[in-house]
């Protein structure tokens, strides 16, 4: 059932969700998923793409995070100038434009989706359901299985918009990898990453924002195997250490690595431990980052897929992570960028791993 070695085991199942050539929004690849647990259910929202190379989501749903039912058709797709695809790039030969790289939150009755909306440049963009619509939507689509509800779930969303506006129309400029964490009622915090840059943090009173970009870094490149770049991965999720609450994210590092042929961009996913202090007038972030990735790609589903090959990248890159149990997380990963694969970590071996710790102090004045 799982494998044995390594800080994250991998399912012996894996891949455990992969393109259904019948589908011709999903045939070539399903991937880079968001994950959520409602009702005793895992519900994973997942990017795909088809012969159009057009990003959309996918929804698929579990009782045991293991074994997943799936719905025939797209659950979310491009509407908006800033989704759909730009002139320029409507014969590029990889991904034209589209959603990617669902993030799923919960606060309150509402389920948040931070995502990369990518029209000519990618964009961090954000839409909202509430918790009983989604269920509800959920409840027709199993009532009614042969019949296609893709415009009623894809007009069921309220696209809230872009997360940073100003940068839709800078040449050459990008935002990607975002989560939002509620730290107390009325104060959120939104990490993120600006074209290749370190991971950003702002404030808003609202999950929504408005979000403004102060620049201020909350986790840099310091690790070799996050030296190309550095981008947040999963939402937080509530952890006790010893009594004391933290939350526990993953997020990805990129290094470069000489092989006899090439320059590789391998894609590895680190894990870090958060605690908060909060004040009138600043916000304490302590970081905990574990000195060694949790995952890396070595499996075959992870390695030899000519997709990411074409381009000389080998990657696991996860978007949406849950507990299960009091000490077991499961992480739902793209393997290759071309399938979804299933690891199993323990939070008390996370926190035995060594760290690097790190203090960030954020002036709430500034939001």
């Amino acid at each position: 059932m799982w494998e044995k070695n390594g800080l994250v085991k991998r399912s012996t199942q894996n891949p455990i969700l992969t393109p259904i050539e019948d589908h011709w929004w999903e045939s070539r690849l399903v991937y880079n998923t968001g994950a959520v647990q409602l009702g005793g259910r895992i519900y994973l929202l997942y990017r795909a793409m088809g012969e159009d190379h057009v990003a959309r989501f996918g929804l698929a749903f579990s009782a045991d995070g293991i074994n997943f039912t799936r719905l025939v058709y797209p659950v979310f797709f491009p509407e908006t100038e800033y989704e759909t695809p730009h002139s320029s790039k409507i014969n590029h030969n990889r991904e034209r434009g589209g959603v990617e790289d669902p993030r799923l939150m919960v606060v309150g009755d509402t389920i948040y989706v931070i995502y990369t909306a990518f029209h000519k440049m990618c964009h961090l963009a954000m839409t909202k359901i509430s918790i009983a619509k989604f269920l509800n939507m959920v409840d027709e689509s199993e009532k009614f299985l042969e019949k296609d509800l893709s415009m009623e779930w894809n007009s069921t969303w309220k696209r809230v918009g872009l997360l940073f506006p100003h940068l839709f129309e800078v040449p050459e400029m990008f935002s990607r990898n975002s989560v939002m964490l509620q730290l107390q009622k009325g104060l959120h915090i939104l990490f993120y990453r600006i074209h290749k840059g370190d991971i950003l943090v702002s404030l808003s009173s609202n999950p929504e924002g408005p979000w403004k970009d102060k620049s201020i870094p909350f986790l840099t490149k310091q690790l070799p195997w996050e030296m190309e770049r550095i981008g947040i991965s999963t939402p937080a999720i509530p952890v006790s250490d010893n009594g004391m609450r933290k939350f526990l994210l993953f997020y990805h590092g990129v290094e470069e690595r000489k092989t006899e042929r090439n320059l590789i961009k391998v894609y590895h996913l680190g894990a870090l431990f958060l605690s908060a202090k909060i004040e009138d007038k600043k916000v304490i972030l302590k970081t905990e980052r574990l000195k060694h990735p949790v995952l890396s790609p070595e499996r075959d589903y992870e390695l030899e897929n000519e997709w990411l090959l074409s381009v000389g990248v080998n990657a696991v890159f996860s978007c949406g992570a849950v507990p299960v149990g009091k000490d077991t997380i499961y992480i739902y990963y793209g393997s290759g960028d071309t399938n979804i694969s299933l690891g199993r970590a323990f939070i008390s071996e996370l926190l035995q791993q060594e760290k690097i710790t790190e203090i960030c102090e954020i002036d709430r004045t500034l939001f």
